[in-house]
C-alpha cells in the first residue's frame, strides 16, 4: 500500500509518517497484516507537480494539511479550503479514487464558544467539500474531528496548552492559568496514530455527534478516536509540577498504565533539556559499604543500590 500524507511536517503528520515508515521498514511488527510499500510526505515546501505525482500513485490519502494560526483570516480559507480543492483536483486528474481521511476539529461544530469562529467555519467548509466529493464519486471519505491534541513533537506556544506547559515547566519558565477548574478533552497523539492505523486496516471507529460528544455508531457520518481524557487545567499543572520535582524528591508519581498521567509524563520527558536528564544522587557511605536511593514510589517501594563489603551483613534480611 502506498500512502500520501499531506501536512507531513506538522504535529500529527510527523507522528503518522514516522509510524508508517516504521511499518514500511519492518521496525514495527505489531501489525503484520498492514503492508506499507511507500510513504509520500507532502507539505507546504513541496510543489504542485509533486502533489500531482503523489496523487497518481497513492492507494490511501491522509489529508492532515491545514492552518490554525494564520496571519490573516484569509489564510484560514487558503489553508483549510483551497488546498482541499487542490488535492481533490490532483486526484481527479489522475483518475485516482482511493480513500481519503481528513483531519478536522470539534470547532467545526460551530456550537457554543465555537459558534462564530472563523477557524471552525473554514474547517466545516473543508469537511463539506469532501462530503460532496464522496457523494458525487462514491469514494470513501473519513472525517475526524479532533479535540485537543498533545504528545511528542507538539509545538509550544502555538495551539496546545499541554505543549506550552510542558515546555515552560521543563525549562523553568513561568506559566499562566486563569482558571484551574476549566475541563478540557485531550487526545494523546499515540492513541490517535493507533486509530489512523486501525483505519488503514478497516477497523475505524465511526460516530455521529450529540453536540460536541461523539456517539459511536456503525454507520456514523464521522470517525473518531475512542480513547480521550477529560482533565482540568489544575490537574495538568499539578501533575507537571510533580514531574519537575522528581530530581529533588526522587519520587516517581503514580502513572497507571494507559492513564492520562502516564501519557502526560511521557510527553513531559520529551521537553526536558539534556542537562536535566541526569541528576546527582546521594551515596550514603560507611565501613560496611554504601547505600544509594535511585527512585521512590508512594505505594510500591523504592529502587536503590546497596553495596556491601566482604563479610558484611546488613539489616538481617534479604534484598
Amino acid at each position: 500500500m502506498k500512502i500520501l500524507v499531506t501536512g507531513a511536517k506538522g504535529f500529527v503528520g510527523k507522528n503518522l509518517s514516522v509510524a508508517l515508515n516504521n511499518l514500511k521498514e519492518n521496525k514495527d511488527r505489531t501489525r503484520p497484516n498492514l503492508v506499507i510499500d511507500e510513504v509520500f510526505e507532502y507539505d507546504i515546501d513541496n510543489t504542485n507537480l509533486e502533489l500531482e505525482e503523489f496523487a497518481k500513485k497513492a492507494d490511501f490519502v491522509f489529508n492532515l494539511a491545514g492552518v490554525n494560526r494564520p496571519k490573516t483570516e484569509e489564510d484560514f480559507i487558503k489553508g483549510n479550503v483551497n488546498f482541499q480543492e487542490e488535492l481533490l483536483n490532483a486526484l481527479k486528474k489522475a483518475n485516482n479514487k482511493c480513500p481519503i481521511m481528513i483531519s478536522s476539529t470539534i470547532q467545526a461544530s460551530l456550537i457554543g464558544r465555537y459558534a462564530d469562529g472563523v477557524y471552525g467555519k473554514s474547517k466545516q467548509q473543508g469537511e463539506n467539500i469532501f462530503f460532496d466529493y464522496m457523494k458525487n464519486t462514491g469514494v470513501p471519505v473519513y472525517v475526524y474531528r479532533f479535540p485537543n491534541l498533545f504528545g511528542k513533537w507538539c509545538k509550544p506556544n502555538y495551539n496546545s496548552v499541554v505543549a506550552t506547559f510542558c515546555n515552560n515547566i521543563a525549562n523553568d519558565l513561568p506559566i499562566t492559568v486563569n482558571d484551574r477548574s476549566v475541563e478540557i478533552e485531550f487526545l494523546y497523539i499515540d492513541d490517535l496514530i493507533n486509530e489512523m492505523l486501525d483505519l488503514l486496516e478497516g477497523k475505524e471507529h465511526r460516530c455521529n455527534y450529540d453536540g460536541l460528544t461523539p456517539i459511536e455508531s456503525k454507520d456514523g457520518k464521522y470517525c473518531f478516536a475512542p480513547i480521550t481524557h477529560k482533565v482540568t487545567l489544575g490537574e495538568v499543572v499539578d501533575l507537571l509540577e510533580a514531574f519537575s520535582k522528581q530530581s529533588k524528591t526522587l519520587i516517581i508519581p503514580e502513572i497507571p498504565n494507559n492513564s492520562f498521567a502516564k501519557k502526560l509524563y511521557s510527553t513531559y520527558l520529551t521537553y526536558l533539556p539534556k542537562e536535566k536528564m541526569a541528576f546527582k544522587l546521594k551515596m550514603n557511605v560507611d565501613d560496611r559499604g554504601s547505600f544509594t536511593e535511585l527512585l521512590k514510589t508512594k505505594n510500591n517501594g523504592q529502587i536503590s543500590i546497596n553495596i556491601s563489603k566482604p563479610n558484611i551483613t546488613k539489616g538481617q534480611h534479604w534484598h
